[in-house]
């Protein structure tokens, strides 16, 4: 009889433990460190740039410790899935935005190896697992379901349009950006939206929290960075309805993080 929750394969957690070593290095570094660890990112980050980029890189790397740590199909099956979409998307645009990087710079070659190899291993394990089902596959309660149908809706649409649409989109964003780092950003939706829809399908108490937790400083962190930087550069608009929109979707974001874990506790599994 097949095990109900097998064991990750041992590459899948290697390669786990070294995108833990980056996630950590870069979240932690550009968090509280930005001066110092944007000098070795393989573009220019500007202020705000910086610390975002540190909150984005700071709750995946909790989500990967998770993964790394229980090593198992639950979590990894929603962690997987989220590597998945976020490094290939990542690959790709580095590729589309290639002349944005110098490649005399050694930082920048660690960058494609690292944005090749993570997407190639997550879809190898995500088509090698392919017939596991959840190891909670109990149906999920209506109103529980809905609001996960419905992140998974608000945040991918909102990402798809951050990736199709780069001009407008943007247009609530608390600093300026450009279009690749609107394209980049859109991981921040696109990434949850997956993970939402993957528990859809059935979530025990380890993949409610993994997510969660996830959510929780996807959500607060960026706001958090926002606030640290502009109480030096002063340049948010406050008064502006679309500073208030961006503030309300990460903080909504972070919410529905709060709501997952409380999900947990009704869990045995």
């Amino acid at each position: 009889m097949a095990e109900i929750n097998p064991p990750i394969s041992p590459l899948l957690r290697f390669l786990t433990f070294i995108k833990v070593l980056v996630l950590f290095t870069v979240g932690a570094g550009l968090l509280i460190v930005p001066n110092i660890a944007s000098q070795i990112w393989p573009w220019d980050l500007l202020p705000f740039n910086a610390r975002f980029l540190g909150a984005i890189y700071a709750a995946a790397c909790f989500a990967a410790v998770i993964q790394l740590v229980y090593a198992r199909w639950s979590p990894a099956r929603l962690v997987t899935s989220m590597i998945f979409l976020f490094t290939t998307l990542i690959s790709i645009l580095s590729f589309v935005y290639i002349n944005n990087f110098n490649f005399q710079r050694w930082e920048v070659w660690v960058w494609f190896i690292v944005y090749i190899i993570l997407p190639i291993n997550a879809a190898y394990h995500l088509w090698l697992y392919r017939n596991l089902p959840p190891v909670d596959s109990t149906p999920l309660g209506a109103s529980t379901r809905t609001i996960l149908i419905a992140q998974t809706i608000v945040l991918g649409l909102y990402g798809l349009m951050l990736i199709v649409a780069p001009a407008f989109a943007k247009g609530i964003w608390s600093w300026e950006i450009d279009n690749f780092h609107a394209q980049v950003y859109s991981v921040t939706f696109l990434t949850p939206a997956i993970g939402s829809y993957v528990l859809t399908k059935g979530a025990t108490k380890l993949e409610w929290t993994t997510l969660g937790l996830a959510q929780l400083l996807l959500g607060f962190l960026p706001i958090l960075g926002v606030l640290i930087v502009d109480a030096t550069v002063n340049r948010v608009d406050y008064f502006a309805i679309g500073t208030w929109v961006w503030f309300l979707l990460f903080a909504c974001m972070g919410s529905l993080g709060i709501w997952m874990l409380n999900n947990a506790k009704g869990k045995t599994k």
